[in-house]
């Protein structure tokens, strides 16, 4: 009776220890904060092309620890990017902030932005790379439909990880 209680105190120690937040691992879980990346970039479209999940955790004073994980793998590097306005769509031609290369469905990286300004009027891109990305920064001509092979998670739809 005793080993039981001894090993089922040290269990319940154990979860609770490792399930907290904070940015400590590289998955969106283990994050303060979690958005579901299930929305596609293209009003064309009924479903996008991938999902996942994005984590949000305080970095500093004013940054934020972003861990992204795609439930499968995409065939390709994609490129991860936050842009002001909803997933509705996208108030900026360019990205707010490039946040690097998704490789294997994965990505952990730190923007200068703080959390709490994050969640409010941003969206989280993760897309397959364009081969004209240069060019097209400088065009002031493009479309939604230019965005339709990735996913996208609003960022003010965030709710906190217990």
């Amino acid at each position: 009776m005793t080993t039981r209680l001894v090993l089922a105190t040290l269990t319940s120690t154990v979860f609770a220890v490792s399930g907290c937040g904070g940015g400590s691992g590289d998955s969106p879980e283990q994050e303060d904060f979690i958005v579901e990346l299930e929305l596609p970039l293209s009003s064309y479209q009924e479903e996008p092309e991938v999902y996942g999940q994005a984590g949000l955790s305080p970095n500093g004073r004013n940054g934020t620890r972003i861990v992204i994980r795609l439930d499968e793998p995409h065939k390709s590097t994609m490129v991860a990017e936050v842009r002001r306005g909803g997933c509705g769509g996208f108030r900026s031609i360019s990205a707010d902030y490039e946040l690097g290369n998704v490789r294997d469905g994965k990505l952990t990286t730190d923007v200068d932005l703080p959390t709490r300004d994050i969640r409010m009027g941003y969206a989280l891109v993760v897309r397959e790379p364009r081969k004209d990305d240069q060019k097209a920064r400088s065009r002031r001509d493009r479309r939604e439909g230019d965005f339709d092979k990735g996913t996208c998670g609003d960022l003010s739809s965030a709710e906190p990880v217990d």
